[in-house]
């Protein structure tokens, strides 16, 4: 009789802790789950549903190194289980997703994946392309100046009125992020040196709300699976990752999501972010993140299983998500909202009671099932801040 094999999914990035909920939900549905990461303590590496650990160096860091030793690992897959089904690749990170997008065609030789064409990623990895988009399709956003020089940015400075914020046109998170900055001349090129081309843009009031469109399409362009959630906390404050939401129904913000990525022929995964003005209750495009986002397990959670619902899309079996159930809190705890509730001020922070209320099951964290994963992310995280420069970042955001 011959041996049946369990189809692999090979997860990159696995310290981050959307890898650990994607590894958790395709280990539960019968995958046989491959976590890349660049250190022993990469988070994923312990989950109880990762049968197979790879140390490879981060994308960002060597590019070329990761890629050799990702078609090296698919290359012993395909020798030593020649008929098994073809591996699914799920790059989980900007540089990983990048590296797929342009190496894809001979990526397909070996592994299935759903990736946006390199001119599809290049209109939402840049914010300025995004903007445009949103302003060919009347699509509210903030007034945004793009600026390659120090004077650029300098003009693009001075021509705001009210309130505004400096930020990096290619990055993710709060990185490079400055609010209300005035630049001498030297302070602008450091800046642009640093974080390269910038954008200058007019600032939502940070009282908005703040709302992300999930979503999943398919090879042929049709929409699998969509899920909106809101966020009642993200740290650090003034702008940054969130560390407490819940599932909502947005019909307006999801058309519009929709539009916008079916006007460039989008494929694969993507969360588009909005910010409610407050002034005058009017969306306001953000950005568009085109690979999986931080706070993926709340949607897990909600039932719409986007790593799942991916991995078989990838394979050529396209399955539409059921209605998400709306109402579900998730937090990413540690160290997102401990950092959060510590670094407040006393007088805007809830009671301690109150921070504690609904712990460890709303912990995005917490698995009852994959217990070794939950204490990686306190032991793994923790060892990593101390030990590993590229990591302390999270205690200085």
């Amino acid at each position: 009789m011959a041996t049946q094999h369990r189809p692999v999914v090979i997860v990159t990035d696995g310290m981050r802790r959307k890898s650990l909920s994607a590894i958790r939900s395709l280990g539960k549905s019968g995958f046989c789950v491959h976590v890349f990461g660049d250190t022993w303590l990469t988070v994923g590496f312990w989950s109880r549903f990762t049968r197979r650990r790879v140390i490879v160096p981060d994308a960002k860091d060597d590019s070329a190194a990761f890629g050799g030793l990702l078609f090296q690992h698919l290359r012993d897959i395909r020798t030593v289980t020649p008929d098994a089904p073809r591996p699914v690749l799920i790059p989980m990170d900007d540089e990983s997703l990048r590296y797929v997008v342009e190496n894809s065609k001979t990526l397909e030789a070996y592994a299935d994946f759903i990736v946006p064409t390199p001119a599809q990623l290049a209109v939402c990895a840049d914010k300025a392309a995004t903007m445009a988009l949103a302003a060919r399709l009347n699509i509210p956003h903030p007034r945004t100046e793009s600026a390659d020089s120090g004077p650029s940015l300098i003009a693009g400075i001075r021509r705001m009125s009210g309130e505004f914020v400096v930020k990096p046109i290619h990055g993710a998170g709060s990185r490079g992020v400055r609010y209300n900055p005035t630049f001498a001349a030297n302070e602008a090129e450091a800046y642009l040196n640093t974080y390269g081309p910038a954008l200058v843009q007019e600032r939502v009031p940070p009282e908005g709300q703040a709302i992300g469109v999930s979503v999943l399409f398919d090879r042929d362009g049709k929409c699998l699976a969509r899920f909106c959630h809101k966020r009642l906390s993200q740290f650090p404050n003034s702008g940054g990752p969130s560390t407490d939401r819940i599932g909502i129904a947005d019909d307006s913000l999801l058309n519009m999501s929709l539009r916008m990525l079916q006007k460039i022929e989008w494929r694969g995964i993507a969360m588009v972010e909005w910010k409610i003005d407050p002034r005058n209750s009017t969306p306001m495009l953000m950005e568009i993140n085109p690979r999986f986002w931080g706070s993926l397990e709340l949607a897990v959670r909600s039932g719409v299983d986007f790593p799942v619902l991916y991995a078989h899309a990838a394979a050529g079996h396209s399955e539409v998500a059921p209605e998400p159930v709306l109402g579900r809190r998730c937090r990413w705890l540690i160290p997102g909202d401990v950092l959060r509730w510590l670094k407040a001020c006393k007088s805007e922070r809830e009671s301690f009671a109150v921070f504690c209320s609904g712990l460890p099951f709303v912990a995005e964290e917490w698995d009852s099932r994959d217990l070794p994963g939950f204490i990686a992310c306190i032991v793994c995280q923790g060892l990593a801040v101390v030990l590993l420069p590229k990591y302390r970042k999270l205690l200085h955001r």
